[in-house]
């Protein structure tokens, strides 16, 4: 009789099962961060929207994609169709998959497009957070990678120290704003648009908003600061992770949101301070903080970098590769 797997064995054997089964998967994208990497390319079928015009959500590049795929499916019939950035077009494949139209087995990224009742049609659901896994049976929880060449970054010389806050979605930057009022550092602020700052009035003097960039100079300016801080809505459990794994990578530490699923990422008092959604004086006391304990801040810094190899797109390649590969055996045992 043969010995049962143990845990070494059972990961050896599903990586080989995984590099010799990519090759029935299907990974339907669009081609940005991880999907755009050196790393991705373990895959050697691969669907990339198309933008043709506008967004690469809106209607006309969904239906050219939702052909594009159509037609792969009749061509390479693939076991395992992995939709990991095209979110307007996971809903669609998982009523065909409700109504038997495809047969392919389903993993899928972006659950906010389609929630759980459509969501179970799914053999896998990526998630980013414990938080968001809550009430999905089929969720699997990977940590996000963090976007950027990290070893080539330079970090910006500002001519004084300041803190960093950058991203745009889901963001509470005024309260951030009125946090840092009147504290003797500069906030360095990168944001796409003026809506993300929650209406208008005057910023600090010590407050600095620059606007869009390439993802090298905003890199630049995480790295130059003391630390930063990602200040997110109550409720925000699917935003900020990129921008706080990026931190982490940079050997940052980070003033956060508690509650809002950011906590596999950073922990109170480890990687850097918690503040509850809308605080304020929380913010602020949280930023003085770190400003005046440099010993807890080195200590955070510390666990940042850390906790940067499981953030790397190549530690993300591996995760994924396993879970197809266990999806795969899972569909054959069926």
């Amino acid at each position: 009789m043969a010995p049962p797997d143990d845990d070494s064995t059972r990961d050896s054997r599903l990586r080989r099962s995984g590099s010799e089964g990519l090759q029935d998967v299907l990974v339907v994208t669009v081609k940005k961060s991880f999907w755009a990497s050196q790393e991705c390319e373990i895959f050697p079928h691969r669907v990339y929207a198309r933008i043709v015009w506008g967004h690469s959500t809106n209607v006309l590049n969904t239906l050219l994609l939702a052909a594009r795929v159509t037609l792969e499916l009749i061509r390479r019939r693939p076991k395992l169709i992995f939709f990991g950035s095209a979110p307007r077009l996971v809903p669609l494949f998982l009523v065909l998959r409700r109504l038997g139209l495809v047969r392919s087995g389903i993993i899928a990224t972006t659950h906010a497009y389609f929630g759980r009742r459509l969501g179970r049609y799914a053999d896998r659901v990526i998630v980013y957070s414990r938080q968001e896994a809550e009430g999905w049976a089929n969720a699997r929880l990977l940590p996000i990678p963090a976007d950027g060449d990290f070893g080539a970054v330079v970090p910006y010389e500002d001519g004084a120290s300041y803190i960093f806050s950058g991203g745009g979605t889901l963001r509470d930057f005024r309260s951030l704003i009125e946090a840092v009022a009147g504290l003797d550092v500069r906030l360095n602020l990168v944001t796409f648009s003026p809506e993300t700052l929650d209406g208008g009035g005057d910023l600090p003097e010590n407050c600095r908003v620059l606007w869009r960039m390439p993802l090298e100079r905003f890199l630049s300016i995480m790295a130059g600061s003391l630390f930063v801080v990602v200040p997110l809505r109550a409720g925000a459990i699917t935003g900020g992770h990129t921008t706080i794994a990026q931190a982490l990578c940079l050997g940052k530490a980070v003033v956060t949101t508690r509650g809002v699923g950011v906590e596999d990422y950073v922990r109170d008092g480890e990687e850097g301070l918690l503040v509850d959604a809308g605080d304020v004086a929380g913010y602020r006391g949280a930023v003085q903080t770190l400003l005046d304990d440099e010993e807890l801040r080195r200590s955070c810094e510390r666990r940042a970098r850390g906790r940067a190899p499981e953030l790397s797109y190549a530690s993300f390649a591996r995760k994924i590769e396993a879970l197809c590969a266990e999806v795969l055996e899972e569909r054959e045992r069926r």
